[in-house]
């Protein structure tokens, strides 16, 4: 039995080590992948660079800072009124260059060096940048390292250690006090965007740091919008000063100057279209033509009138006044010296070539004779205070660079880059624009009143009381009317000195500010973007269109009315007078007496209906009397015989059956 079962167990054995083998074989054939293979270099090589990076990556330290003292970066900055100046330095990587922008004092004025000493409206926006920097804490210390700057983007914009294609580097701000002290000096640099670095509040952003010339790297809450260079955030936006409301003329003169060759010389002539005069009524907020002059490109001018289904495009006029209203300027340049603030060229200027070829380069031509032309004509406005602008518009210029701030929006930037129309401005009094002062005719003196004749003789005769008496009354009453005559030509001048005095004020206040307002254009070429010039300088196919073409009219804003003002509000009709009748007219009471009666009704007439107490009057006028049907026609001459005087009345007739 037992050699039996040993031979079944080697059987069973052999069967298994040959189905082993075919088993082995056919794996052999087909080898089976495992099963997590393929899944484990994966895993393993994500592992991999996951550690790298991990490796590479800048050892960044939470360090909690201790005290207050090392917490603030600028300990020495508490009040924002020492800041005297700002500087910001950009690097532009494209360009690979600096973009120095400084903001000083010079003579107790606020003046922008990078714009040739443009006056500056920077007390605010350099209280808002030292704002920033007062109290200025850091959250946490990330570097001490040096090698680490160009990573958190604060290298030091300084034009000895910056190379092409640099990377990293940062913006410098610097405040100092009016003693020239650097009192803040910091870099910033990249926004801190990692997941989990948290959110600032209040308009701030978390960005690197570091404070200039130290190489310790911190994280900081920090608005960075306060250290703009916008050009247009530094100055006065409202270049003219001027409300669209108080427009009363505009002098559109359409001409152009052009260079031709006369005998072998080049020669700038003058290219005249058209000069269109336009007048503004703000009490019916209307539009109209006081002048249009044709040239044809001649010297001569031909007037001419609208066409009978033509009309003023008031919604182009309206947008030319509001575009006045609000006229920015995104770059300035200096004149040449020479020029008088009401821009006349001395006889010297004219002999200045390089004064002269600055103009001409920005499209200006001075003349021997003073007056100075330009290339795209000119925009008179006039005000009803009496001053004049003058606005003269040079040639086109580049106004991309330097004109939108880097942390501008790409929409912001686009409409930046953009082209600029050189423009000169003056003001002059014109005197016209002010309505003269209506004086009233002075009444003359009255004669001495003489005494009545007879009256002495009258007197010495003994004879009767009431002669005299009518003859002393009647001396009393030329002496009241001689007094009131001069009662009266008292008043007439007072009123007219009061009215002349008024008028006089109102002439020299107009010369101040004519002075006022040249002492700010005096010195400059301005630069406007093309689509304000577009606004500003109207040719006659602009401003002349068919009837109707204008619906909106001369109607509120939306429709061209000065923006941020309430239009004039429309009139409300008049109720229409009562009827005219046959009946007689009364006559006015004389001032200071009450209206008489109405006549008695006729013999056998009704008795008039009552008066209407609450029919208004047309405004001027008085209260129309009740009308009744007349007994007879009225003598000629009755409507304006005065009443009788109050004492003695004589006793109306009474009607018959009463």
């Amino acid at each position: 039995m037992a050699n039996r079962y040993d031979s079944n167990a080697g059987s069973r054995a052999g069967e298994d080590r040959r189905g082993g083998a075919s088993r082995q074989s056919r794996h052999d054939d087909h080898p089976v992948p495992a099963p997590w293979g393929r899944t484990g270099a994966f895993l393993l090589t994500g592992a991999g660079m996951l550690l790298v990076g991990w490796l590479v990556q800048p050892r960044y330290r939470q360090a909690e800072v201790k005290t207050e003292k090392e917490r603030v970066l600028f300990p020495d900055l508490t009040d924002v009124q020492k800041a005297a100046a700002l500087e910001i330095v950009k690097y532009d990587e494209e360009l690979a260059t600096l973009q120095p922008f400084k903001v000083v004092q010079s003579g107790g004025v606020w003046v922008l060096p990078s714009h040739q000493n443009y006056p500056a409206d920077a007390r605010e926006h350099l209280a808002a940048a030292a704002t920033e920097l007062v109290d200025l804490g850091a959250l946490d210390l990330v570097s001490e390292s040096a090698a680490d700057h160009e990573t958190y983007g604060v290298i030091e914009p300084d034009p000895e250690k910056i190379k092409p294609g640099m990377t990293g580097v940062g913006e410098l701000v610097e405040i100092r006090d009016a003693g020239g002290t650097k009192i803040a000096r910091i870099v910033v640099g990249k926004e801190d965007k990692r997941p989990g670095s948290g959110a600032a509040a209040g308009g701030k952003k978390l960005r690197f740091v570091r404070k200039a010339g130290q190489d310790p790297v911190y994280r900081v809450e920090i608005d960075t919008s306060k250290f703009t260079t916008k050009f247009d955030d530094w100055i006065e936006k409202d270049l003219l000063k001027l409300s669209p409301w108080d427009v009363r003329r505009v002098v559109l003169d359409d001409y152009s100057l052009g260079a031709v060759e006369n005998a072998g010389r080049m020669q700038v002539v003058q290219d005249r279209k058209d000069r269109i005069d336009v007048a503004y009524d703000d009490k019916g907020a209307k539009w109209s033509l006081v002048k249009l002059e044709a040239f044809g490109g001649g010297a001569e001018a031909k007037e001419e009138t609208l066409g009978e289904g033509e009309e003023l495009a008031s919604a182009k006029l309206n947008d030319l006044r509001n575009a006045l209203g609000d006229l920015k300027i995104v770059d300035v340049a200096r004149k040449p010296a020479g020029l008088s603030a009401d821009l006349k060229a001395e006889e010297k200027f004219t002999g200045d070539e390089e004064a002269v070829r600055s103009m001409r380069q920005r499209g200006f031509l001075p003349l021997k004779s003073g007056d100075i032309l330009s290339t795209d004509g000119e925009t008179i406005v006039g005000m009803k205070d009496g001053v004049e602008y003058v606005l003269r518009f040079g040639a086109g210029t580049s106004i991309g660079t330097g004109t939108a701030d880097a942390a501008a929006s790409e929409e912001e930037r686009a409409d930046a880059d953009s082209t600029g129309r050189y423009l000169l401005v003056m003001a002059r009094f014109n005197e016209a624009l002010l309505p003269k002062p209506v004086l009233d005719p002075v009444p003359e003196a009255p004669a001495e009143p003489a005494k009545p004749e007879g009256a002495e003789a009258k007197e010495g005769d003994g004879a009767a009381e009431g002669g005299a008496a009518d003859l002393l009354k009647a001396a009393d009453e030329a002496e009241a009317k001689a007094q009131a005559a001069i009662e009266e030509r008292r008043r007439v001048e007072r009123e007219n000195r009061r009215r002349q005095d008024e008028y006089d004020d109102k002439v020299k206040a107009a010369q101040r500010r004519v002075r006022e307002l040249n002492a700010r254009f005096a010195d400059w070429y301005y630069v406007v973007p093309t689509k304000e010039y577009a606004k500003i300088h109207l040719a006659r196919a602009a401003i002349v269109q068919p009837k109707g073409s204008d619906a909106a009219g001369d109607g509120p804003p939306g429709s061209g009315a000065p923006r941020g003002v309430f239009p004039p509000q429309p009139t409300v009709p008049q109720a229409a007078p009562p009827p005219q009748t046959d009946a007689p007219a009364v006559p006015e009471a004389p001032p200071g007496e009450p209206a008489s009666a109405a006549p008695p009704a006729p013999v056998d007439a009704p008795a008039p209906p009552a008066a209407d107490a609450t029919a208004p009057a047309p405004p001027g006028e008085a209260p129309a009397a009740p009308t009744e049907p007349p007994a007879a026609e009225p003598a000629a001459g009755a409507a304006e015989t005065p009443p009788p005087p109050p004492d003695p009345a004589p006793e109306p007739s009474a009607p018959a059956g009463a």
